[in-house]
């Protein structure tokens, strides 16, 4: 059966380097018969700015966002794949704001209970695409131990692709193979290959 990957991307540029990274793996993990959905982030229409901590999700025995806008129900499907990825590129040391406003939603995802927590993400895998203009030490290093430690926290698998020193101008990272085969084997990896 063919693995799904959803990959939640959070860049503001469409045509940055982290939107080019993701097309690289998204076609790699196609290429090997993986369901590919690629979520724009930054596009979608929000009704709110991140989790409001409105409790709606509490109240309910689903696991999904109360708030009805764009991100509600593609965070419902979740649990439905094998992988979700996040991918950004660093700013400021973290990941891009619009990133974080529609992660911060998934907070619906779980309930906690006297035992611990329960989610619907049991057989899901997490994994992050992240690209910089600077090296791993900082910003790469920062986003990939806090999305480890929420996989952690999960009892989720997780595994990451951190792309250091991408050009400031993303049409020359078209030419560097090297960045395109590392992307393409963690596209792969992804489908299960």
């Amino acid at each position: 059966m063919a693995r799904r990957i959803m990959i939640v991307c959070g860049s503001p540029r469409k045509k940055g380097n982290t939107n080019r990274v993701v097309g690289w793996v998204a076609e790699a993990a196609r290429e090997e018969g993986a369901e590919v959905e690629i979520v724009d982030a930054p596009r979608l229409s929000y009704k709110a700015l991140g989790c409001t901590a409105c409790m709606g999700c509490r109240k309910s025995n689903e696991f999904r966002c109360v708030i009805d806008d764009d991100a509600s129900p593609i965070i419902a499907r979740m649990p439905e794949s094998d992988v979700v990825a996040f991918a950004s590129p660093i700013y400021w040391l973290g990941p891009a704001a619009q990133l974080k406003v529609f992660t911060d939603r998934m907070f619906s995802l779980i309930k906690f209970t006297d035992t611990g927590i329960t989610t619907p993400l049991n057989n899901t895998s997490f994994a992050l695409i992240a690209t910089a203009g600077g090296g791993i030490d900082h910003g790469l290093s920062l986003l990939e131990q806090t999305w480890k430690a929420v996989a952690g926290f999960l009892g989720l698998p997780f595994d990451s692709l951190l792309m250091p020193q991408c050009p400031q101008n993303p049409e020359e990272l078209d030419n560097a193979s090297e960045a395109r085969e590392r992307a393409a084997a963690f596209g792969r990896k992804l489908a299960g290959v």
